[in-house]
């Protein structure tokens, strides 16, 4: 431990039992009883500025939280609360990151009755942050708890009419869904990407994102084996946006869903390359990709001829 680390420790730990000395206090009166209160959870908060300097952040979240207790159940004071748990939960993460969970948590319940439903919904993308960072093999429950804290996100920034950030939120519900959950849930996915791309077209701030929901859309019915759903859904994106069709994106979802229905290996593989030239393929992307040609080469009967990541990561 570093000399700065032992100095804020001990500064940090003095604070902490002036604290608790100062919770034992008597006192008589009403006014008296608030001050001591108020005195303590000062302390507490100055402990943790301590802890914090020090690098020593698991301590740091504890005296956060015991801030947090005082302000809520003593001085009934439910904004200072929050704001103490959520600087509790961003120690934790530091150290333990689902340790941060149960604070954010707890610091969310008190953010929605107050009206704070902002503030609580970058507590609630926070925690999906934390469980989507989580998932590594078969570990499906940090998937799951991240779709639904990613879910909570967007339905709090929805109602604080904040679009852009409950889009973003719900991309992240899709993207796990198709990708990460196992078995996938690709029909949930693509109805997911159906809806935000029909959404952005009412705003002109966002209507530029439909084309490629659009085309993610389509791409999650590919992967679910469902080739009459993709089509059906080129045609409805066509007469919603007109200009999809002949975009980039419209022109590769066709070329798509024409290769998987004419169990063209080869062709899709073309069409993959020719859009990768211009318009990067992304890690998910790629991964939906794979999905899809696999199935054609299953159904066509191809054997062996398997695309893997690098077939379509052409480069």
């Amino acid at each position: 431990m570093s000399v700065i680390s032992r100095a804020q420790r001990t500064k940090g730990e003095n604070f902490v039992n002036e604290a608790n000395k100062t919770l034992k206090k008597s006192s008589w009166f009403a006014s008296s009883t608030e001050r001591k209160y108020e005195d303590a959870a000062e302390l507490f908060e100055k402990a943790a500025n301590a802890y914090k300097v020090g690098s020593l952040f698991n301590e740091a979240g504890k005296a956060y939280k015991e801030a947090a207790e005082i302000h809520q159940t003593h001085l009934h004071n439910i904004s200072e609360a929050s704001k103490c748990l959520a600087n509790s939960g961003s120690c934790y993460k530091k150290v333990v990151p689902t340790d941060a969970v149960g604070v954010y948590r707890s610091a969310i319940s008190l953010l929605c009755d107050a009206g704070r439903l902002t503030q609580a919904a970058k507590l609630s993308k926070e925690i999906g942050d934390i469980f989507e960072n989580e998932v590594s093999g078969d570990n499906s429950d940090s998937v799951t708890l991240a779709i639904e804290s990613y879910e909570q996100a967007a339905e709090l920034f929805g109602m604080e009419d904040s679009k852009s950030q409950a889009s973003q939120c719900l991309a992240k519900v899709a993207e796990l869904c198709s990708a990460a959950l196992d078995p996938p849930e690709l029909l949930r996915a693509a109805q997911i990407y159906d809806e935000m791309g029909t959404r952005c077209l009412d705003s002109n701030l966002l209507k530029y994102n439909a084309k490629t929901y659009f085309l993610q859309c389509v791409m999650c019915h590919l992967a679910n084996g469902d080739a009459i759903a993709s089509g059906q859904s080129l045609q409805k994106f066509g007469s919603l946006d007109f200009t999809f069709g002949e975009s980039r994106e419209g022109k590769f979802s066709s070329q798509l869903v024409d290769c998987v229905e004419c169990f063209d290996s080869d062709g899709f593989a073309t069409a993959c390359f020719e859009y990768d030239r211009i318009s990067k393929l992304d890690p998910w992307k790629t991964s939906i990709l794979v999905k899809v040609k696999r199935s054609i080469d299953d159904e066509g009967g191809i054997g062996d001829s398997v695309m893997d990541d690098d077939d379509i990561d052409l480069t």
